[in-house]
């Protein structure tokens, strides 16, 4: 595992999608004193299309670096570009992993090649690297707020530790207040399982300063997803973080089930963070906090 660095990777192709990514990239970066990083994957695609519109590796080059310097200028934070041939669903990855990023962030529909993308797609690029993404849909966030409320849905899988350090380092970074919505169950064990993940939690957020409210997802108000993007809207809430991955698979196995790719794609168009969970996390120096 690579030392992580203060940057932000942003898959861009120009598109209303790609910008609103830089523009929530660059409200984070503005917060953390972190940089961001373009990158922009050329496939056969992408070369079919330089040709017929008659340009060259140079111009796509060049197109990068005008894109670097507007962000520079419009919001006054560092950035950088990576132009690399390879296939979207593991050069991605690759990048982020090799320049140490904390983080991604990403539109749904912006990567070349991925245009309309949705659903399983999106969870090759997610899960090509063990860096949190942030899925942003054309909504752009408050400049001056930045994720004023972010809900925290919690279930009883034991990775929502992980979960939980992600949220306390975005939170601190904007002074969040944070809305913990647990999961309702009807077997006993697994209740139990998850009230222990939302007491820590609780105690995760208080120990660091983290402003946080708790709520009780019911028995009649439908599925989880359901009551989660139900929920988020009714806060008014800037991000949803989520775990993605199938609680019932292994670790090695990553899966955005339908229930994320609903939370994912909600109506309101609230942004999701999605963090894959890390084996052996707590042994990994540097990659805990964003």
């Amino acid at each position: 595992m690579a030392e992580k660095n203060p940057i932000i990777l942003v898959p861009t192709d120009f598109t209303d999608q790609a910008a609103t990514a830089i523009q929530h990239a660059a409200t984070i970066a503005k917060a953390a004193g972190y940089e961001i990083r373009l990158i922009h994957v050329v496939n056969s695609d992408t070369k079919t299309k330089l040709k017929k519109a008659g340009e060259s590796l140079d111009d796509l080059n060049r197109k990068m670096a005008e894109e670097v310097a507007k962000i520079e200028k419009t919001y006054g934070v560092k950035a950088g570009q990576h132009l690399r041939e390879g296939s979207i669903f593991s050069t991605i990855g690759e990048v982020a992993e090799e320049i140490g990023a904390r983080l991604m962030v990403m539109g749904t529909h912006g990567v070349v090649g991925m245009q309309h993308i949705t659903g399983a797609w999106a969870v090759r690029v997610i899960t090509s690297s063990a860096v949190p993404t942030i899925i942003v849909q054309k909504k752009k966030v408050d400049l001056s707020m930045g994720y004023e409320h972010i809900v925290f849905p919690v279930d009883s899988a034991k990775e929502t530790k992980q979960k939980v350090i992600h949220t306390v380092a975005m939170a601190k970074h904007f002074g969040s207040t944070v809305h913990i919505l647990s999961s309702h169950e009807d077997d006993e064990f697994i209740a139990n399982a998850r009230d222990r993940n939302v007491t820590w939690a609780e105690g995760m957020f208080k120990k660091n300063g983290v402003t946080h409210t708790t709520t009780k997802a019911t028995k009649s108000g439908g599925d989880f997803a359901k009551q989660i993007i139900k929920f988020a809207a009714g806060k008014n809430a800037d991000l949803i973080v989520i775990l993605t991955y199938d609680a019932e698979m292994n670790l090695k196995t990553f899966v955005l089930g339908a229930d994320n790719e609903r939370i994912i794609n909600n109506d309101a168009q609230i942004p999701t963070m999605c963090v894959n969970p890390i084996a052996n996390l707590y042994h990994v120096p540097n990659v805990m906090f964003l």
